[in-house]
C-alpha cells in the first residue's frame, strides 16, 4: 500500500513538472524604451537600483537595436571606452561625471522615443 501512494505522489509530481515544461515560456528580458528611460534618469539622479543597473548593463536587447545601442553607450561609461576612463562607483552607482554622462545618454533615449511612431488600433 505504501508503494502505490508514494508511486501515486511522484506521479503527480512528475506528470505536473512535464506539464509545465511544455506549456512554459522561458524568461525573457524585454524592458521597453520608456522603462529604461526612467532607468537611467535614476541612475543620473541617483535614485536607480543597483541590481536594476547591473541587469541592463549584463543583458544583450535584441529585440530593439537602437536600445541596445544606448545600453552599448552606458557599458562604456560602466567600463570605459577610449575616450574616457570607467566612471568611479562607490556608495552610490557613479560619481558626478559618471551620472552626467548617464544623464545626456537618457538625453539621447528621450529623443530616440520623440521620434518613435505612434500606432493606435482602430
Amino acid at each position: 500500500m505504501e508503494f502505490i501512494a508514494v508511486f501515486l505522489v511522484t506521479l503527480l509530481i512528475v506528470t505536473g513538472l512535464a506539464v509545465a515544461l511544455v506549456f512554459g515560456r522561458s524568461p525573457t528580458y524585454r524592458p521597453s524604451r520608456k522603462d529604461i528611460l526612467e532607468l537611467l534618469q535614476g541612475v543620473a539622479g541617483d535614485t536607480a537600483q543597483p541590481e536594476r543597473w547591473q541587469l541592463f548593463l549584463g543583458m544583450p536587447i535584441l529585440h530593439d537595436p537602437e536600445l541596445e545601442k544606448i545600453r552599448q553607450l552606458c557599458v562604456g561609461v560602466d567600463e570605459g571606452d577610449e575616450d574616457h576612463a570607467p566612471a568611479a562607483s562607490g556608495m552610490i552607482i557613479y560619481d558626478r561625471k559618471g551620472r552626467e554622462r548617464i544623464g545626456k545618454i537618457a538625453e539621447k533615449l528621450a529623443i530616440l522615443i520623440a521620434k518613435e511612431p505612434v500606432y493606435r488600433d482602430f
